[in-house]
């Protein structure tokens, strides 16, 4: 999982930039490293907040996102739920965007598929009056995803 060349390009660092619906200071955990976090355990195969909160807070895992990342506290459940709600997806998708760019070969991959997604299940939900639509952006050399948006 770890790498040298994430050694030079701490993923922390790509988030630092996101924007939030309101103002935090950061005073016990940042945003960033919150998503840092986040990433690095569905990275693990981690499928729920509660999961990876679980996984971070464990000893091992504590002394490596201290060593490897430089973050120095876990937030709790409740207080990492707090902060990813505060984030602008928008700005969220740009800032994994360019994390993302980083780490690509410097040969980029030539095939870009397009595949749009309709998820029916959400017409049922309070919020959401129609099913939600997501194009997505894969590198077909790669095997990545490297851009997603919903749209009407």
């Amino acid at each position: 999982m770890y790498n040298s060349t994430m050694r030079e390009n701490i993923i922390t660092q790509y988030f630092e930039e996101v924007e939030t619906t309101k103002e935090y200071n950061g005073y016990f955990c940042s945003i960033a490293e919150a998503i840092t976090i986040v990433i690095l355990g569905s990275i693990c195969g981690l499928k729920n907040i509660s999961q990876i909160h679980q996984w971070a807070d464990s000893s091992k895992v504590k002394e490596f996102l201290k060593e490897k990342f430089q973050i120095r506290r876990v937030p709790s459940y409740y207080w990492l739920l707090c902060l990813l709600k505060m984030v602008k997806p928008e700005s969220m998708s740009k800032c994994f965007s360019a994390w993302i760019s980083s780490m690509l070969p410097e040969e980029k991959a030539e095939t870009i598929a397009v595949d749009g997604k309709t998820v029916c299940s959400t017409k049922k939900m309070k919020n959401c009056s129609t099913p939600l639509h997501i194009v997505s952006a894969q590198l077909g050399e790669l095997g990545l995803t490297y851009a997603q948006e919903t749209v009407d």
